[in-house]
């Protein structure tokens, strides 16, 4: 008896410690840098985006119809706050990099790099995750979060935003010529 309490109390105790993750996720990262002078801060609903319709197929409406909203926190650079730039974007990469988050794209354009990844199954996404960034106008990150997003649709939506079939001008205003 007295061994198998000892067993149960060794049990709860791993439990207990595997549970307590020490990494930070990006939940608690866009909290704690959400009144952070450096970051903007916004969540957009989708409507927000101008999107002509009559330029997407069936995939790309479906993607963009299960879309809700978007979290965005951004990092303009500037003369102070150069070295504080590097440790942010460094910081949003190790998060980035945690198995759970899976890889739809990789974006390397000259000095504009960046990822597109999501959380979720191959049958449905809770979120897709975009970090961009520029070592001369700062970084975006953007958490993309809907109702029933399939990764084949959210592929074919960036895809149709590459190809302009999305426009990005009034979430431009939004963001208030963040990076001019």
């Amino acid at each position: 008896m007295k061994n198998l309490k000892l067993l149960i109390c060794v049990a709860v105790a791993a439990v207990v410690a595997m549970s307590c993750n020490n990494k930070p996720s990006l939940q608690e990262y866009y909290v704690d840098n959400s009144q952070n002078p450096n970051f903007i801060s916004l969540d957009i609903p989708s409507s927000i985006v101008d999107v002509s319709k009559s330029a997407l197929d069936e995939k790309q409406k479906e993607a963009y119809e299960s879309v809700k909203k978007l979290n965005v926190l951004a990092f303009k650079i500037t003369e102070e706050n150069k070295a504080e730039y590097e440790v942010e974007k460094n910081t949003v990469r190790e998060i980035l990099k945690d198995e759970k988050y899976e890889d739809l794209m990789i974006i390397n354009s000259g000095k504009h790099k960046g990822v597109v990844k999501y959380l979720g199954g191959d049958d449905s996404i809770d979120e897709v995750i975009v970090f961009g960034s520029d070592d001369e106008r700062g970084f975006a990150l953007i958490r993309v979060l809907g109702n029933k997003m399939k990764p084949e649709n959210m592929m074919a939506l960036v895809e149709a935003a590459q190809k302009g079939a999305v426009k990005s001008g009034t979430l431009e205003k939004q963001l208030g010529g963040l990076f001019d």
